[in-house]
């Protein structure tokens, strides 16, 4: 048994000095090794710095609406696209597509893809081969399913 190891000594990625205490760098910082606390200190306040001027540059370039393409100039139509409707992750949306956005996925939740009525508790997923979008009530899903097989 080894109760007591030697410490393996490393020097400092970016000085090389021997560090009493030795910190690893963050996956952002592409660096490989360890560093000591001063220089640890400094490639943080550096990112941090680095993240902020990404973050006033993107604020400062115009956002556009992920589906039409106009330019959003008000920042009250600026809306964030929901996790449902399978879009980018910080897709931004102008106020007339989200809300058409948001009424087809209504639609598609609430009503039957076929015949267009109101779906209640139960619902009906279509089969993958019926390459249908949307649910179905039984009626719909009956004739498929019939004239399917």
């Amino acid at each position: 048994m080894h109760l007591f190891r030697k410490k393996h000594v490393t020097q400092c990625s970016r000085c090389g000095k021997l560090p009493n205490h030795r910190y690893k760098p963050r996956r952002e910082w592409n660096v490989q090794g360890t560093f000591c606390s001063s220089c640890h200190t400094e490639m943080t306040k550096e990112f941090i710095l680095k993240q902020q001027e990404e973050k006033t540059r993107l604020e400062q370039e115009p956002e556009y609406c992920s589906l039409c393409r106009k330019e959003i100039l008000e920042e009250a139509d600026k809306n964030k696209a929901r996790w449902q409707w399978n879009m980018e992750s910080g897709s931004i949306l102008c106020k007339a597509c989200f809300e058409t956005k948001s009424s087809q996925y209504e639609k598609r939740l609430n009503y039957c893809s076929i015949c267009n009525s109101h779906l209640g508790f139960v619902r009906y997923n279509p089969k993958p081969k019926w390459n249908l979008e949307g649910q179905l009530c039984r009626t719909c899903w009956d004739d498929q399913k019939r004239i399917k097989r």
